[in-house]
């Protein structure tokens, strides 16, 4: 059976606990449990790993976890970056992908884009973008 490497960061400890005893009993994943002690060291815990998603348990967003968001996008390419936050019950998904800078492409990413409803989270001021598909 293929497993999932799902990297969880513990910024709030008690949420990060709880998301932990979640997810450890799901058959098909491998959790890697890292708490987030210290900032600065957290490249060094995540090198050599490659998961299928990271998973960030914190307080509330703020500027240092926007800032680690952004790093974390930027390290894992195509690769979900999910905020679970301790104050509210929303899931932010983030993800980044880099395209060809032409029109086709442009244009291509447009039509594949199958969602109903897309929300999108600019991460330098936190503003909501919201499309709607008739």
């Amino acid at each position: 059976m293929h497993k999932r490497l799902v990297v969880l960061i513990q910024i709030q400890p008690l949420l990060g606990e709880g998301l932990q005893r979640i997810i450890q009993n799901i058959d098909d994943v491998e959790l890697v449990s890292l708490p987030c002690e210290d900032w600065l060291n957290l490249d060094v815990c995540l090198e050599g790993i490659h998961p299928d998603m990271v998973l960030l348990a914190g307080e509330r967003e703020d500027e240092q976890t926007t800032h680690l968001i952004s790093n974390l996008l930027k390290r894992y390419e195509n690769i979900p970056i999910v905020w679970v936050e301790l104050e509210n019950t929303k899931l932010r998904f983030f993800t980044s992908h880099s395209l060809t800078a032409n029109s086709a492409e442009l244009i291509n990413a447009i039509r594949k884009n199958e969602a109903r409803h897309i929300e999108v989270y600019s991460i330098d001021n936190k503003t909501s973008v919201k499309s709607h598909r008739r």
